[in-house]
């Protein structure tokens, strides 16, 4: 005969209430777990029906008296065998486990809430979510920073915000309207951006970042001043080069001048001696000398230089019947030669002129960093205070071009000392 429930000794009895309770706790447990974790309504309802239930039976396992009861078979519970109270109960024990196994696990397996707003308090980003109803789901703390120091309050909804980034606080924040940054206090610079994101459910949210660009920001504003100052620059440099052109002119002129200036005093020295010679080819040399001067004047021959100018001081020094007698150290340099030759086409027309001289004596030599080159003659002795005439300062402005400088003497004789370092900054 199988024995139930009311036909069991009071030890059985006790144990398998005992059971009953135990597993009512276990149930009460789940249903609690459950809710704080927000499950799915149709399993929390579910979990909670056979909670009843259990309830129910443990409460009826209870009611041990049958004097709460009419009849005696009243109670039904009580004609059930025991055995299958007690696997009721086990199945009930295993569900009980397997269901809050598995809810820790589900939770091992996902990130808790304040786990996701510590992730974010850590971010260097400030960050905001808003709902499609404008109101803030979630903040981090350097957003909640920001705000502050953007609004001077909290920011309740998605139009505070929009209000405190269309009108910061003027005390606190300074908006770069060009580069549409904000610039704080503490000299932090910050860019925001807006997204909206909708859900694969349909629900839209609306995320504002804001990012730190004080490094950029800085790099953005020292090349906004270099290409201040190198539009600056290109001005000067436009201006520069028209000096240059100026200074280029005035050179060219300066050249024809002396030139000119060379020529024409040859050329009259050159008559003097045809008109006292009268020779056939003195009237030659005299006529090209005159044609080449007025070529010169009309602008149509180049200028000369190198071995061309060189001869040019040999022949004129020849028809003015003057001896050139070079001492001193060889000049190697090529523009060292020329300012000489250019030197001595002035001083040839001057010491037949002035001097009567018949000899020009070049003396050269060189010290560390400069040449020294002193010209004087075999004519009269000159007055000590000399002016310098359209050539000698012409030649004076050439010397200083070639960075050198000129000293003319007239104490014993009448002298040209020139000195030019040997790199010439022109």
């Amino acid at each position: 005969m199988i024995k139930t429930f009311e036909n069991c000794s009071s030890e059985y009895q006790i144990t398998i209430i005992c059971f009953f309770i135990f597993l009512t706790l276990l149930y009460m447990i789940l249903v609690i777990y459950e809710g704080i974790g927000k499950r799915q309504r149709k399993m929390l309802l579910q979990d909670s029906a056979l909670l009843i239930v259990i309830f129910f039976i443990t409460s009826g396992l209870c009611a041990r008296q049958r004097m709460f009861y009419e009849e005696e078979d009243s109670m039904i519970l009580f004609k059930i065998p025991y055995v299958i109270l007690i696997v009721m109960g086990i199945c009930g024990f295993l569900y009980v486990g397997m269901k809050i196994f598995g809810i820790h696990k589900y939770r091992k397996n996902c990130l808790r809430e304040n786990a996701v707003q510590e992730s974010l308090d850590n971010l260097p980003s400030g960050i905001v979510f808003f709902d499609g109803n404008g109101m803030p789901k979630l903040m981090n703390r350097k957003m909640y920073q920001i705000c502050q120091n953007l609004a001077g309050r909290d920011i309740q909804n998605i139009t505070e915000l929009k209000e405190a980034l269309e009108h910061p606080l003027k005390e606190n924040v300074f908006y770069d309207v060009d580069l549409k940054v904000y610039y704080f206090a503490d000299g932090s610079v910050w860019k925001f951006s807006e997204k909206e994101i909708t859900t694969t459910a349909g629900d839209r949210f609306f995320q504002f970042l804001a990012s730190e660009v004080s490094e950029l920001y800085r790099n953005k504003v020292l090349l906004k001043e270099e290409n201040q100052k190198l539009q600056e620059m290109s001005v000067a440099m436009k201006e520069l080069s028209k000096n240059v052109i100026t200074l280029t002119r005035e050179e060219e002129m300066l050249s024809m001048k002396m030139r000119v200036h060379d020529n024409l005093g040859y050329s009259v020295l050159a008559a003097q001696r045809m008109l006292m010679r009268e020779s056939e080819a003195d009237r030659d040399i005299f006529r090209s000398q005159w044609k080449q001067t007025l070529d010169l004047l009309n602008k149509d021959n180049e200028s000369v230089e190198g071995e061309q100018l060189h001869r040019q001081v040999q022949e004129r020094a020849k028809t003015l019947g003057v001896k050139i007698i070079y001492t001193g150290e060889k000049v190697w340099e090529s523009h060292i030669s020329e300012l000489m030759d250019t030197i001595l086409l002035e001083a040839l027309s001057n010491c037949v002129r002035h001097a009567g001289a018949s000899e020009l004596y070049v003396k050269s030599g060189s010290e560390e960093q400069e040449w020294i080159i002193v010209i004087t003659d075999n004519g009269q002795k000159t007055e000590k205070n000399v002016k310098e005439g359209g050539g000698l300062s012409g030649i004076r402005k050439r010397v200083e071009q070639y960075g050198g400088t000129l000293r003319i003497s007239a104490e014993s004789k009448f002298s040209i000392i020139v000195k030019i370092p040997k790199e010439v900054r022109r």
